[in-house]
């Protein structure tokens, strides 16, 4: 391609698809913290979404997806643990009150094993797990079935991964 056509290319698809737009506008001037408050709020406002008889009826594909959508930046580990530290805060925080289908609770399960393989990718294992085993004794953070369950298929995924890290009590 000459320069011409791929100045054009550039133009046509950024005016032509919002996805490109913002990948273009945050690499001009990257912003980690505003576009990880921007998908914050998205995940936010999904796992708000209730139908009658306080069911929680937040889509675990859509959540991975934003996850992986705001990864795709390539913000660094950081954001990233961050963001799905944050998700899997809300969703417990959120579950207190609204009732989790299975299929969102596996999917939360399936987050909290995704939070340890990267932080174990990234040499912070003992800081993730610790963070989780905080978060999973606390009272607050929803139902204690809920806590039970993740903290189970946390030790289920310590024993078939053969990870020994720290103390996950």
């Amino acid at each position: 391609m000459e320069k011409d056509q791929l100045v054009q290319l550039i133009l046509d698809a950024y005016s032509a698809r919002k996805e490109t737009k913002e990948y273009l506008e945050f690499y001009m001037d990257p912003d980690v913290a505003k576009l990880k408050a921007k998908y914050e709020a998205t995940i936010s406002k999904e796992l708000n979404r209730i139908r009658r008889g306080n069911y929680c009826k937040a889509r675990i594909s859509y959540i991975k997806n934003q996850i992986k959508e705001f990864s795709s930046f390539q913000p660094g580990f950081q954001p990233v643990m961050d963001l799905m530290f944050y998700t899997l805060r809300f969703a417990m925080m959120t579950e207190s009150y609204l009732h989790f289908p299975e299929t969102l609770m596996r999917g939360m399960s399936s987050l909290v094993k995704m939070i340890v393989d990267l932080a174990d990718l990234n040499l912070m294992a003992d800081k993730a797990l610790s963070d989780i085993t905080n978060l999973l004794s606390d009272p607050q953070a929803g139902s204690r079935y809920f806590r039970r369950y993740l903290k189970d298929e946390l030790d289920l995924h310590m024993i078939s991964a053969g990870l020994s890290i720290g103390h996950h009590a």
